[in-house]
């Protein structure tokens, strides 16, 4: 406490002559100390006191790593016991692997690990002056090195956030099987749409019923919100693999496999209804739900959901 107290203070004085290039820098110094003492509120408080700076990407990295501190993210842990449960020979291995993450078990929706790493996120992906994120568009505005990086931190917080967003609405048990978890749902969603019906049945698993969904993922605000956030992290996270290159860091090579596998199941989907396309493409959270307002979008959320969650996860 003294320590903060002090450190809080040499930013509150020391500030006052400084530019606020100089503030920004200041504050990156002070959150990372916080930081490697897991003082990530104190962090949060200290970047925020000397004004938000987006277009600084350490600023920018160091920010969501605080709110992914706040989730209690570790990078260690991510890297050494996460990485290595992935099993990448099918879409459906992959979603069954995300699912049994170290971080991948949730009891309530929204629960403050899982707010705090989406907020990680959306600092990662959103505030680069374009509606629709991309890696191009961050690798435009830091050149590759920073942008990469950038690339590298929305990995490792995605990938986490997809398993813990399977495993929780998802409903599943140790195994990840779907709907043998602790609550009542089979499915992800309740489906209403007969292309989406039809594509139900044809992925086979435990969503075995039309009305089998979470009523957290029904069409209230909060449930189209959950919606596109699961798929935007599918979205997102395609993006950057196809746009980043890890092929040479031996942490993150078996990524590609993962790529591979979406880019199979998002080609097919496409290939099959072409009306799938926009939402399939799309980067930005608040166009999703903007998109969620159209009947025809709506429809084709869910026969996605079809194809993609409930075929994905068994």
């Amino acid at each position: 406490m003294k320590s903060t107290l002090i450190l809080s203070l040499i930013l509150l004085v020391a500030s006052c002559a400084k530019s606020p290039l100089e503030k920004t820098q200041e504050a990156i110094d002070i959150a990372q100390t916080y930081l490697s003492s897991e003082q990530c509120d104190d962090a949060i408080s200290v970047l925020t006191a000397a004004g938000v700076n987006y277009d600084d990407p350490v600023y920018r990295e160091v920010y969501a790593s605080a709110y992914a501190c706040k989730a209690d993210f570790k990078t260690t842990v991510f890297i050494a016991d996460d990485i290595p449960l992935l099993v990448t020979t099918s879409f459906q291995t992959l979603m069954t692997s995300l699912t049994k993450f170290s971080y991948s078990n949730e009891t309530v929706v929204d629960s403050l690990h899982y707010s705090s790493l989406q907020k990680a996120i959306d600092i990662v992906l959103y505030p680069d002056g374009t509606s629709q994120p991309s890696q191009v568009a961050r690798t435009s505005k830091f050149g590759p090195r920073k942008a990469g990086d950038i690339g590298v931190e929305f990995l490792m917080f995605s990938i986490t956030q997809l398993g813990k967003f399977v495993n929780y609405f998802g409903n599943v048990d140790a195994s990840g099987i779907k709907g043998a978890g602790p609550r009542t749902n089979k499915c992800f969603i309740n489906y209403t749409y007969a292309q989406a019906i039809a594509a139900r049945i044809a992925g086979g698993g435990s969503c075995n019923v039309n009305n089998g969904g979470t009523s957290e993922l029904d069409t209230s605000v909060d449930g189209l919100r959950h919606r596109c956030e699961g798929l935007m992290l599918f979205t997102n996270l395609l993006d950057v693999l196809n746009n980043l290159d890890v092929s040479g860091n031996s942490t993150f090579a078996s990524l590609a496999a993962v790529a591979t596998d979406s880019n199979t199941l998002r080609d097919a989907a496409v290939t099959a209804n072409p009306s799938l396309q926009t939402l399939l493409y799309t980067t930005s959270q608040s166009t999703c739900v903007s998109l969620m307002a159209t009947p025809a979008e709506a429809n084709n959320m869910q026969l996605i959901y079809a194809l993609l969650f409930e075929t994905g996860l068994q």
